[in-house]
């Protein structure tokens, strides 16, 4: 009796399957991520498409939601690899999916809010693009509702290194890519902690996991929150938006240099003056036109229409349709080293502010202030690079602060022109 246990036991160990690697569970959860195509996407496609979780925080569970692009053509895994991210503006809502389907992804939408249609501009021309998103944003999850709400950067440095750590396991063939962190407006403050943090941890980790962070692409990015408050004013002032009075006032009764209580009391005056002139503009771009919204349905405070407004507003309406979730593997719709510095000169909170940030530095110039061309003949903006040429810093003519949205392929140049290390294009002419 002893001898036919023994063999039936030996019989269900040897029927046991193999525990599955490391490298296979990966694998499986790439194949799942897989996205054969989007719900309306045109018919042709010459690269892969991937969404889903990556884990960074194994206590609590938080999850953040990504959507990678392959770079077109062959062998994209010799292309760079950008890490595209929308970080928490306290003030503002927002998703790492409105550029990804807004500005450089592959696809922009429609006017009618379900149609796709190709983006001649896309990053993934040039480069492999993973937009992710951050704490509290998108369709990010976690198992602490409280999670939403604390979004302070120490949180996202961490969570983002962990995120490339896990997606770069899952992705393996990327793992000697040169790696580019971008993003826009707080990706001025955000980006170069998450840049600083990788570089210590590699350091730490003596090359395993090693994250070839090569250098960052900050749009329109703040930099000063003191020079911001105070040069915006400028801004606005040189494009006529602002009387003399309400500036000279400003210039008197506002400083950055000046913190105490009674100096800020003064400064309300001619600020509350300046913030009714601005209402009716974009705060974008002060030349763009505004999308005209119905009072009844903002009273209603639906999502979409009291969050977004014309073009956003088509991309919020897209990534609500339940077939488009299912595509993305969305689980729950829980919405809520070299630097690259474009600034589009109608944002008024931007242009004036980083080129004084700049100057405040010290840097040496390596190449003086000159313009640069997007067809040899047109003025496309101006441009200035530092430090021995590892910090570039350029003007977008008639861009506001989602320049990728106002200056398609003005920023498509930038970007491939940085990621290739070479100089933004001059003039067919010889300028006197």
């Amino acid at each position: 009796m002893a001898t036919i246990a023994l063999l039936t036991l030996l019989l269900l160990l040897a029927a046991s399957p193999p525990a599955k690697s490391d490298i296979d569970l990966q694998q499986e959860a790439r194949d799942a991520d897989f996205i054969d195509e989007l719900p309306n996407q045109p018919e042709t496609a010459n690269f892969r498409q991937y969404s889903g979780y990556i884990l960074v925080n194994q206590k609590v569970e938080r999850q953040s939601f990504y959507y990678f692009v392959e770079a077109e053509g062959h062998n994209p895994t010799s292309k760079p690899l950008i890490l595209y991210i929308i970080n928490h503006a306290p003030d503002r809502p927002g998703s790492s999916l409105l550029p990804a389907f807004e500005q450089v992804g592959p696809y922009t939408i429609s006017d009618d809010g379900q149609t796709l249609k190709s983006n001649p501009y896309s990053w993934n021309k040039f480069a492999n693009v993973v937009f992710a998103e951050v704490i509290g944003l998108g369709f990010y999850l976690s198992n602490n509702p409280q999670d939403m709400y604390s979004t302070y950067d120490l949180r996202v440095m961490t969570e983002m290194y962990q995120f490339l750590v896990e997606w770069l396991a899952r992705f393996p063939a990327y793992k000697n890519a040169d790696v580019y962190i971008a993003g826009q407006s707080y990706i001025g403050i955000i980006g170069p902690l998450i840049g600083r943090y990788i570089l210590l941890m590699n350091e730490k980790t003596q090359g395993s996991p090693h994250i070839n962070i090569k250098g960052l692409l900050m749009g329109n990015p703040q930099l000063d929150e003191g020079i911001l408050f105070y040069l915006r004013m400028e801004a606005n002032y040189r494009m006529n938006i602002f009387s003399n009075e309400i500036n000279e006032d400003y210039r008197k009764m506002c400083s950055y240099h000046n913190k105490n209580k009674t100096a800020y009391m003064l400064c309300l005056s001619p600020l509350s003056e300046a913030v009714k002139l601005e209402e009716a503009l974009d705060e974008n771009n002060v030349y763009a036109k505004i999308c005209p919204v119905d009072p009844t349905t903002v009273e209603s405070d639906t999502f979409i229409s009291s969050v977004y407004n014309c073009v956003q507003q088509y991309v919020a309406g897209y990534l609500n349709i339940p077939l488009v979730q299912t595509f993305m593997h969305v689980r729950e719709p829980t919405w809520g080293a070299a630097i690259w510095q474009p600034s589009g000169v109608l944002d008024p909170e931007s242009f004036i502010p980083s080129a004084v940030f700049l100057r405040s530095m010290a840097y040496n110039i390596s190449s003086s202030w000159r313009p640069w061309f997007d067809d040899g003949v047109q003025v496309a903006g101006y441009t200035e690079t530092y430090a021995d040429g590892k910090l570039q810093f350029a003007t977008v003519r008639g861009a506001g602060r989602k320049a990728m949205a106002d200056q398609p392929r003005r920023t498509f140049i930038l970007a491939e022109t940085f990621l290739a290390n070479g100089n933004l294009p001059g003039s067919k002419y010889v300028m006197s």
